[in-house]
């Protein structure tokens, strides 16, 4: 089942989108997430209008201190514009006037935003402070290439004990933090009621809450009503998976060597191959290169559920409006690592910009959990600070399917944490990730042992290491 990559990419593109397609109101893409799919599609509610009264400058939120005088700093953002302008200039104003004199100048950047950070980077003119995406690992690639500031030592720990331990702490690199968490995305199954009560004679209340009881409930689901399953493997970071939903230790204790053809390795994939075999899953879903495939099969009422942000239940309104009425919205199963898996956005500064404090007070200042409440409340983004929980926007009995999440936000976020290490010099999360996809293919469709396929695929993982 996917985990993450949905979330962070195609979360913040996924907003983007929703934006655009008729829905009543603006609002702001795992292939790439941005807050554009999360926003409300036909009805105005709190959290679906873009047109909120601005907040007004609060000394409280001044918290990073020895600002440069008349600091001139950029910030990039990700698929944020023109959706977000609103929210986003409001929120540069308020810093403005929280930190006098300084100014930020504002750029938004979509598809071809890693080619022009990186041609920024090159020609020795990136911005200052800079949107990452910490589900595609952005974060740690640039943070690796000496090209982001280190931040626990320049950051109050009073500051940093603002975020979720487990946001703070992830995409480190030696050791050390390079990015503020920003808006996050939550894991969570859409049900089909029509199919998975009245047809399956399943509860939704009972719905899985780990990985372990899949199995069984597809086969329920099969039985009684015909249909397969609607899971996708995250093609693209099946490390991450193994890691997150079986507690894979996909390196030696020294960190040196892969070793993800352990026990629980085996067990993890046979759980697949189980499936495969036993014919409850839709096999092109299963490896299907994007998420959008399942959603579509899932929004055409053929399937019992998908994992998603509960956000893209306005595309399956859109799409099935008679659907939209037997909709459920639960948490998604937690794999036996305990960890929901990693965040979504942050927000980075570069390594030599001219003004690091005032680029770390923007930074803060647009993930603290006054700026993250108001952004929530535009789009369905979820804060990465327990504070930000308090207001009782999260606590409120939300009127919409789609927002039926929101009271189950904070214990989920609460769990994200990136556990997965960082790989050894010369092996690549793409070319790893391409031996590991063969293996699973191997083993799912062509009977090869689950034991060999995923042994074989760590010694050519291995061989790659410098």
């Amino acid at each position: 089942m996917k985990i993450d990559r949905f979330l962070a990419l195609g979360f913040a593109a996924m907003l983007a989108i929703s934006a655009c397609t008729g829905t009543a109101s603006p609002s702001p893409a795992a292939t790439s997430p941005s807050p554009a799919a999360a926003s409300s599609a036909t009805s105005p509610s709190p959290a679906a209008s873009p047109s909120a009264t601005p907040l007004a400058a609060d000394p409280a939120e001044a918290v990073i201190k020895n600002i440069e005088p008349n600091a001139q700093i950029t910030f990039w953002t990700y698929y944020l514009s023109p959706t977000f302008d609103s929210y986003i200039k409001e929120t540069i104003a308020r810093f403005e006037a929280t930190y006098p004199g300084v100014n930020v100048t504002w750029q938004d950047h979509q598809g071809t935003f890693q080619q022009d950070l990186n041609a920024a980077f090159a020609a020795k003119k990136a911005p200052d402070v800079i949107n990452l995406s910490v589900g595609e690992g952005w974060v740690s690639d640039y943070a690796s290439k000496g090209l982001l500031l280190a931040l626990d030592d320049k950051v109050p720990q009073d500051v940093q004990s603002i975020y979720f331990p487990g946001l703070w702490k992830e995409q480190l690199v030696g050791g050390k933090n390079f990015q503020f968490p920003w808006y996050q995305s939550i894991a969570t199954e859409l049900v089909n009621k029509r199919i998975y009560e009245q047809g399956a004679g399943l509860s939704v209340a009972t719905f899985p809450k780990t990985f372990d009881e899949l199995p069984t409930v597809c086969k329920t689901i099969l039985d009684k009503t015909s249909t397969l399953c609607d899971i996708r493997l995250s093609v693209n970071d099946l490390l991450a998976q193994m890691t997150y939903e079986e507690g894979v230790k996909i390196l030696s204790a020294d960190g040196k060597k892969f070793a993800f053809d352990s026990p629980e390795a085996v067990n993890w994939l046979n759980r697949y191959v189980g499936m495969v075999k036993q014919g409850t899953v839709d096999k092109d879903i299963l490896i299907a290169n994007e998420d959008r495939t399942g959603l579509l099969l899932f929004s055409a009422g053929q399937a019992a559920f998908w994992q998603t942000a509960p956000n893209l239940v306005r595309e399956v309104k859109k799409n099935n409006a008679t659907l939209y009425g037997d909709l459920a919205v639960v948490p998604a199963p937690v794999g036996k690592s305990g960890v929901v898996g990693k965040g979504s956005m942050g927000i980075s500064v570069k390594a030599d910009t001219t003004f690091p404090n005032a680029s770390i007070a923007l930074a803060q200042f647009f993930t603290n959990p006054r700026s993250m409440v108001a952004f929530a409340k535009i789009v369905s983004i979820y804060p990465s600070s327990p504070k930000a929980y308090d207001d009782p926007f999260f606590s409120s009995t939300p009127a919409a399917v789609e927002d039926s999440a929101r009271p189950l936000a904070k214990d989920i976020v609460s769990k994200y944490q990136d556990i997965v290490p960082t790989l050894p010099i010369g092996a690549t999360k793409a070319d790893v990730n391409n031996i590991v996809l063969k293996a699973v293919q191997s083993a799912l469709f062509n009977n090869v042992d689950p034991q060999k396929a995923l042994t074989d695929a760590v010694a050519q993982a291995n061989a790659l290491i410098k």
